[in-house]
């Protein structure tokens, strides 16, 4: 299950679990869209820091289909990585998404947050 933690006005932190699966994005999407509803646009800090993948394929496309309805409201997401295939990831990802994304290990977590107040 995803968790959430809101930063600030316009932050959220989503912390991801071990395993993504297709029902955590519907449990996502009241908090991030009541985050939009009030603030227009706003910044993700996700910790990615536990995550091994996604239960399945479908959990995949869930997950792709929530970034490319959401993404046209977010300025900025800093990910928080642990292992190396999430930093390749997300250079791979980053071509097609229009907020500005960056990465950062575990350790610069208050790095990531600095980074999306400013």
């Amino acid at each position: 299950m995803i968790k959430t933690e809101h930063l600030a006005p316009n932050i959220l932190k989503i912390i991801a679990p071990k395993t993504l699966r297709s029902d955590d994005f519907i449990e996502l999407a009241p908090a991030v869209d009541s985050l939009i509803e009030k603030q227009q646009t706003i910044r993700l800090l996700i910790d990615a820091s536990e995550l091994d993948g996604w239960a399945d394929a479908t959990a995949v496309e869930k997950h792709m289909m929530f970034v490319k309805t959401h993404q046209q409201h977010v300025e900025r997401i800093a990910v928080i990585a642990q292992h190396e295939w999430q930093h390749w990831f997300v250079g791979a990802v980053r071509v097609f998404l229009h907020p500005g994304v960056k990465v950062f290990d575990k350790a610069h977590e208050t790095d990531a947050l600095r980074w999306l107040a400013d």
